[in-house]
């Protein structure tokens, strides 16, 4: 396990990030630790790969450390791999105020963190998961949804005199963060293991978290609406770009961030 350097902030995350080795795909890895740099809270990263290597950063790691971590992958499927990080996740319980897991070319801004501390609490202790939702963005800047398909949502949903939308189409977004209250809760759950979560195949069970879809953890998805669309700062980056493309079709990367809500009855 290699760290690299070290600093000191009040609250304290731990990122994981399930990353198997493929060396053109370090670039996502360095914009995802350039980002966290940004982070108002101490982040340590973990990157959970299949082979030893090594970080060539150009700047230091500031805001944490970062910890690479080597899984011996010979005996099982190397999709499994992204479920190697919950033994690392459970013995650290105690020693972060936030957990994080993430896909490695999955890009979550500071935004995004802030939107987050802002929004959860609430949410959570009314049984609600805050959403989130993952853009690519094509040639000409303009920003697609990757897991929303079929047209725009349309349940508006209200909390605490707030507008929100559901989100009961896809709330996948490769991507998890609890706080520790929730993260335990989640730890001593049935849905911490792989063969409980239903729909999900073996990498995108273990980033569904406890948002899943046939998952009957929380009511539902719901994500705050500003001047009528999804709030910016629910947007995080699949940095791939796979999806994306202009058809409008009803597949993956078809709907625009700006088109994603659409609610019939307040026309």
């Amino acid at each position: 396990m290699k760290k690299y350097n070290c600093n000191i902030n009040k609250m304290r995350i731990a990122k994981h990030i399930s990353f198997f080795y493929i060396e053109e795909r370090k670039k996502y890895i360095y914009a995802i630790i350039a980002e966290t740099r940004k982070y108002p809270y101490k982040t340590d990263i973990f990157i959970h790969t299949n082979t030893d290597f090594s970080l060539d950063l150009q700047d230091p790691y500031t805001n944490g450390i970062i910890s690479i971590v080597s899984h011996d992958l010979s005996t099982i499927h190397p999709f499994l791999l992204t479920w190697k990080c919950r033994d690392v996740l459970k013995e650290q319980q105690e020693d972060y105020d936030i957990f994080m897991y993430i896909e490695d070319d999955i890009l979550v801004p500071k935004e995004a963190i802030d939107y987050w501390m802002k929004n959860h609490t609430d949410l959570v202790e009314k049984k609600y998961n805050l959403g989130f939702m993952r853009i690519e963005t094509n040639e000409r800047k303009e920003e697609y949804i990757t897991d929303l398909m079929s047209g725009p949502l349309t349940r508006p949903f209200i909390l605490n005199n707030r507008l929100f939308c559901v989100n009961d189409r896809n709330p996948y977004c490769a991507f998890w963060i609890y706080d520790k209250k929730e993260f335990h809760r989640f730890l001593n759950s049935p849905y911490y293991t792989i063969e409980n979560i239903d729909f999900y195949k073996t990498r995108e069970a273990s980033a569904i978290g406890l948002h899943g879809l046939y998952t009957p953890w929380y009511k539902a998805t719901v994500i705050p609406i500003e001047n009528g669309r999804l709030t910016d700062a629910c947007r995080i980056y699949h940095l791939q770009n796979n999806y994306v493309n202009d058809n409008n079709d009803g597949s993956f990367g078809s709907t625009k961030f700006v088109d994603a809500v659409h609610f019939p009855n307040s026309e």
